[in-house]
């Protein structure tokens, strides 16, 4: 059988040892009638869709990240990409890379939103779930910096004896009228759905299908205009949820409604994690069911856990610090107490994006360790004089956005140059330093950098905005 391997993986190779010739998709039609990404539990077309709003496009097809989408400093988030062989060869000058998005085993996962992780955490026995990626060419000599070209790939691995190669068997380039395709229907005065049912008749009930799973404007139409399979996704989703499945269901009406729910972790006003839970489908409520908080690297059991037989929403404040690895699952309560469903891994930074530091080639971010407020800096390696730059700087915690620069919370701020090195978080491309407050992480709380003085360059979101 090594005879057969070793072939598979020169057929793949093949295409690769000639010119390079990859198809645009120009619009969704064009989406359609490929074949990427429309099986469960591929995650390829809600990152196109998670993308596109990340972005602005000129009327000369030039397009930049909004703001606060993208850290030039960091990269986040997404990572630098080596090309495999299966995009065009870019000349290596420091300043136009690929980077790529949508490998979820490499800790991007807790950075995105649920909508298109949602999978990847909940179809731990399907095949496929880590399949898709979307990448990217990001042009820094522009300020801000330009994305030159999109491609959407899947992945898959051929092993043969003494060889594991990654070949990407479907790679499209993306083309620009497809990005505003999309963003037409993200648009509520463009597109009603019952307008749209009206016009695309065929796509009636998988249009209802799609939005009883996704609740995010437009997501829904993309996916069914895209030729998602959504009738396989929606009774896998009705096995997991207790609900009639499409043969069994008596009419729309009895179809399970999951697009509103929520498995999420809050903060309290101490730094205490809060399970928090909204929109749970009424099938579900109907069976013995308990919230529990999960520490992802603990598999001794769940650290807090409580009964919410018949509550669709609801808060639970615990005793345990806000920490990064915390899960809450939702538990079906019976012999094996069997997992319905589990919500995002929690992320330190609660998946904010750093914020530049004016123009430095530095970041700010704020993240919780044990519960407490604290702020990260990502420095450039080539940033050499940072400390000499940022003498006479500082960081500030304040208790909400609205507060003056002023008022800072007592005794909590630091000099930068106070701020201790992280090995374990320093890269090849740059290096972190922190520093952890002496008080609770809290909704609103927020941090602020400060060149000198007051003279503020860089602030981050709220915490839970």
């Amino acid at each position: 059988m090594d005879w057969k391997r070793s072939l598979c993986c020169l057929l793949f190779l093949l295409p690769l040892i000639f010119t390079l010739e990859i198809q645009t998709i120009n619009s969704i039609n064009e989406l359609e009638e490929s074949d990427f990404g429309k099986s469960f539990p591929q995650h390829g077309l809600l990152l196109l869709y998670w993308f596109n709003s990340l972005i602005d496009m000129d009327p000369n097809d030039i397009i930049r990240f909004k703001d606060r989408s993208y850290d030039p400093v960091t990269d986040y988030p997404f990572q630098q990409a080596e090309n495999s062989g299966n995009l065009p060869h870019i000349i290596p000058n420091g300043q136009r890379a690929y980077y790529s998005i949508g490998d979820f085993e490499d800790g991007s996962v807790s950075y995105l939103p649920f909508y298109v992780t949602q999978d990847f955490y909940n179809a731990k026995n399907h095949e496929g779930r880590n399949l898709d990626r979307l990448i990217i060419v990001i042009d820094k000599w522009y300020t801000p910096v330009r994305v030159d070209q999109v491609y959407v790939t899947e992945k898959s691995e051929c092993n043969a004896p003494n060889v594991t190669y990654n070949n990407f068997t479907a790679t499209y380039k993306v083309g620009a009228q497809l990005l505003r395709q999309i963003t037409t229907l993200t648009n509520p005065l463009d597109c009603q759905s019952t307008f749209l049912k009206e016009i695309f008749p065929h796509l009636g009930f998988s249009l209802t299908l799609a939005e009883n799973m996704f609740g995010q404007l437009g997501l829904p139409l993309f996916l069914a205009l895209s030729g998602y399979d959504l009738e396989s996704r929606y009774n896998i989703t009705a096995q997991t949820w207790s609900c009639p499945t499409l043969w069994l269901a008596g009419g729309r009406k009895s179809l399970c409604d999951t697009s509103k729910q929520e498995l999420a972790i809050k903060t309290s006003q101490d730094g205490h994690a809060v399970i928090s839970w909204h929109g749970l489908p009424s099938s579900v409520l109907k069976v013995h069911t308990t919230v529990a908080l999960f520490q992802t690297s603990d598999r001794s059991g769940p650290l807090v856990e409580q009964r919410i037989d018949g509550q669709a929403s609801g808060n639970l404040e615990t005793t345990v610090p806000l920490n990064p690895g915390l899960q809450v699952h939702l538990i079906k309560q019976d012999v094996n107490d069997a997992t319905i469903w589990q919500g995002p891994e929690f992320n330190d930074g609660n998946r904010q994006i750093p914020v530049q530091v004016g123009n430095a080639s530095a970041s700010l971010l704020m993240f919780t360790r044990k519960g407490y407020a604290a702020a990260r800096l990502y420095i450039k390696k080539t940033f050499t004089t940072w400390k000499d730059d940022f003498y006479y700087s500082w960081v500030g915690f304040y208790s909400s956005p609205e507060e003056s620069n002023e008022n800072y919370l007592s005794r909590q701020w630091q000099w930068v140059s106070h701020f201790r090195k992280h090995k374990l978080l320093s890269l090849f491309r740059y290096d972190t330093y922190e520093y952890v407050s002496g008080t609770a992480m809290t909704p609103e709380i927020q941090i602020r950098f400060f060149l000198s003085e007051f003279e503020e360059v860089a602030r981050t979101r709220g915490w839970n905005m």
